[in-house]
């Protein structure tokens, strides 16, 4: 069967830099598609045209099965792809490339209700696109599977956020612990604020290193006690007049402790 020239699909992301929120869709664009003699597949002629979606490494590549409902095994050539379905081109008049279509990652779920897409972690998984197209022009029939497009590794768009809420369980119904917290520019813990109903109420505040380690802490423990605690070498300052009813120290020459 004769084949057809595919380009490699174009993924547009949102924002343009960096890898992709896996919140958001990623617009998928194809240039020309290409006859032996250099004429451009035209919409009349198109039987299907769209885009095959591969994750893992290459050479041992799944491909998502859409009738099925499951990432398999990817077949070895585009003759096998006839009987499956790939996620639709359009045309695209006006834009910068002739086809395009939209690959939503987030509440996509497989026949088991697993996430269908899912964030990198160490680098894995990663996704890529295929461009697939069978067309009939003049009664003769063509199809072809086009090179991957670069690599496609989603983040979450909580991971890249600043500002942001963290709950110890899925359900905020359910929840026992949450921490606000803010991140510096490098994306690590610059401070926090904890709070818990775990084996009692408590709340805790801390300032962090550039690294998200943690520097001071103060605690509100579910005795009532507040503890104090200044990072290592680190002092407790007080700017005023301090009083106290009772106060229990360790004297700096040793012994046991005294009280005023």
């Amino acid at each position: 069967m004769p084949t057809l020239t595919l380009p490699v699909p174009q993924l547009v992301f949102d924002p343009p830099a960096g890898p992709p929120p896996i919140e958001k869709p990623v617009t998928v664009r194809l240039g020309d598609v290409l006859y032996p003699d250099a004429q451009a597949l035209t919409t009349d002629d198109v039987r299907t045209l769209g885009a095959f979606v591969y994750r893992g490494p290459l050479g041992s590549e799944e491909i998502w099965d859409d009738k099925g409902q499951s990432w398999t095994a990817a077949p070895a050539n585009a003759d096998a792809l006839a009987s499956m379905s790939p996620l639709p081109f359009s045309p695209a008049a006006g834009e910068p490339s002739p086809w395009k279509t939209m690959l939503v990652a987030v509440g996509q779920k497989d026949k088991s209700g697993n996430d269908r897409f899912v964030k990198a972690q160490a680098g894995n998984p990663v996704y890529r696109l295929r461009a697939y197209a069978f067309a009939v022009r003049n009664g003769v029939e063509y199809r072809a599977l086009g090179s991957p497009s670069p690599d496609l590794l989603f983040v979450s768009a909580a991971d890249t956020t600043r500002f942001t809420v963290v709950l110890d369980t899925a359900d905020a119904s359910t929840a026992t612990a949450a921490r606000l917290l803010l991140k510096n520019g490098s994306l690590a813990t610059a401070a926090y604020l904890e709070l818990r109903a775990t084996s009692g109420q408590e709340v805790e505040v801390a300032n962090c290193t550039s690294s998200g380690a943690v520097l001071a802490r103060i605690t509100l423990s579910s005795d009532g006690s507040i503890h104090l605690a200044p990072a290592a070498g680190g002092s407790i300052v007080l700017d005023g007049p301090l009083e106290a009813e009772l106060v229990t120290y360790q004297p700096s020459g040793g012994g046991g402790r005294l009280t005023l």
